[in-house]
């Protein structure tokens, strides 16, 4: 009855030692690094960051330029058709120059009840 599984894994021959808490530490082989290390480093960590960062979110395409239309044959439609846009263009500028006159005088103001 009782006791440990068959599948436990068998107790080591020799028993784990626990750290001298009182003995000093052993001094480090590498040094700290100096100010101009330190800043080389974080601005290595940001453009591998940003570099990350642009990998997972690529920035959207570039608008492509419109399509080209087809090149038109020459005829004599089209010249045709370019007068009635100089007569529109014409027209609109007279209106332009024109000034604003109302066609009749001020309303009266009606009561609201």
């Amino acid at each position: 009855m009782g006791g440990l599984p068959e599948s436990a894994p068998a107790r080591p021959a020799e028993a784990y030692t626990f750290p001298n808490v009182y003995q000093p530490r052993p001094t480090r082989e590498a040094k700290p690094l100096n100010t101009d290390e330190q800043k080389k480093l974080e601005s290595d960590l940001v453009t591998l960051r940003e570099q990350q960062k642009n990998l997972a979110n690529p920035p959207p395409p570039p608008p492509s330029p419109p399509p080209k239309a087809a090149a038109k044959p020459a005829s004599k439609a089209p010249a045709k058709a370019a007068a009635p846009k100089k007569e529109a263009t014409k027209i609109a500028q007279k209106k332009k120059r024109e000034p604003v006159v109302p066609e009749s005088g001020p309303t009266p103001l009606k009561p609201l009840n």
